[in-house]
């Protein structure tokens, strides 16, 4: 039997709708074996983080290199990595083991704007990790912070795309939930522009939906699937999932993909 196997490294949400906790339910929803590298706890419930607690950089290196030199995996994605050692890491592992498929998910902060990644480390992400990711998933907010770029509308979507690609991936996607109007995400390749339209649910909030859509991508890319038919279809997950959103507490609500 040919498993296709993934690896998210990611921080862990003790509510799940964020998280190592969410890209493993996303990819058993989508039919592929998932894998984790934990690279902190946080202190948090639907109504936002309270506290991190990292790993020592020293036991996320020793993580990552007992697993890939025992499983080759087909897709890799990062969300939380927090440290520069994290981010020399991931480096140091995508080189080694030539892993082509890598999803670059910059977690920054979170929705209620608690630092995820620290700032000193943002420069060391767009150096290191851009150029070697095969695509990357920022966020509108995301997207300001690594580009300098007031993003108000379509146009600074574009002219802040264009210059996250000039940092090195081969595709970038800015996805525009943050923005007024529907959800549409806007992928580039450096020649041309793709619109996936999402409709906005209103006056919902949500929990994860960054991490459900990066890692639904990451494991259609390793089922084979290229970047476009990848995203596409990613995005067909997410839209149904936002539909099935679930309250399971008294904050924001959660993706539920259950029977999708």
């Amino acid at each position: 039997m040919n498993i296709k196997k993934a690896l998210t490294i990611a921080g862990s949400d003790p509510c799940a709708g964020a998280g190592i906790q969410a890209d493993l339910r996303t990819f058993t929803q989508l039919n592929v074996y998932g894998m984790t590298v934990l690279t902190a706890v946080t202190v948090q419930n639907t109504r936002g983080v309270k506290e991190i607690i990292p790993l020592p950089a020293s036991s996320v290196r020793k993580q990552l290199k007992t697993l890939l030199s025992d499983i080759k995996i087909d897709a890799l994605k990062t969300g939380m990595l927090l440290t520069k050692e994290n981010i020399l890491s991931v480096e140091d592992v995508v080189k080694k083991y030539k892993i082509k498929k890598f999803v670059s998910d910059p977690i920054i902060e979170s929705s209620t704007g608690v630092e995820l990644l620290k700032k000193d480390a943002v420069l060391l992400l767009k150096k290191r990790l851009f150029p070697l990711a095969m695509i990357i998933t920022p966020n509108i907010n995301e997207a300001v912070i690594l580009t300098g770029i007031k993003i108000k509308d379509e146009n600074d979507i574009r002219l802040a795309a264009k210059m996250l690609y000039e940092m090195g991936p081969k595709y970038v996607l800015i996805k525009g939930g943050h923005l007024t109007g529907d959800a549409n995400d806007f992928l580039y390749d450096g020649k041309h522009f793709k619109i996936f339209k999402g409709k906005r649910v209103k006056a919902v909030k949500l929990h994860g939906t960054g991490c459900v859509f990066s890692s639904a991508i990451t494991a259609y890319l390793a089922k084979g699937f290229v970047v476009e038919e990848a995203v596409r279809e990613a995005k067909r997950f997410i839209n149904n999932a936002i539909k099935k959103s679930a309250a399971i507490g008294k904050g924001r609500r959660v993706l539920w993909q259950h029977g999708i």
